[in-house]
């Protein structure tokens, strides 16, 4: 990670990598403090963090929400999944 530090005994390529850990709850009680203390002091890890949610934002955008299939494309395909699924029959 480009101007990676280190801040509460972590570099910022370790808070990443624990990002999902943390998230779900997985970190025992130091760690999750370290991780939290880390990203009050770094202002790589703020600037990071700013960048990713604007990227994030942007896919979204440009993504845009599915399309729903009309009601006969949709009565096909369940009639073709029922149709292949061994136990349906």
């Amino acid at each position: 990670m480009k101007g990676e530090r280190i801040v509460a005994g972590l570099r910022c390529s370790e808070v990443l990598a624990g990002l999902s850990a943390y998230f779900d709850g997985e970190l025992d009680a130091a760690t999750r403090e370290a991780v939290e203390a880390h990203v009050r002091g770094c202002d790589a890890c703020t600037r990071f963090g700013g960048r990713f949610a604007a990227a994030v934002g942007t896919l979204r955008e440009t993504l845009g929400a599915a399309t729903p299939l009309d009601d006969e494309v949709a009565e096909r395909l369940d009639r073709a999944l029922f149709e292949a699924t061994p136990t349906a029959r």
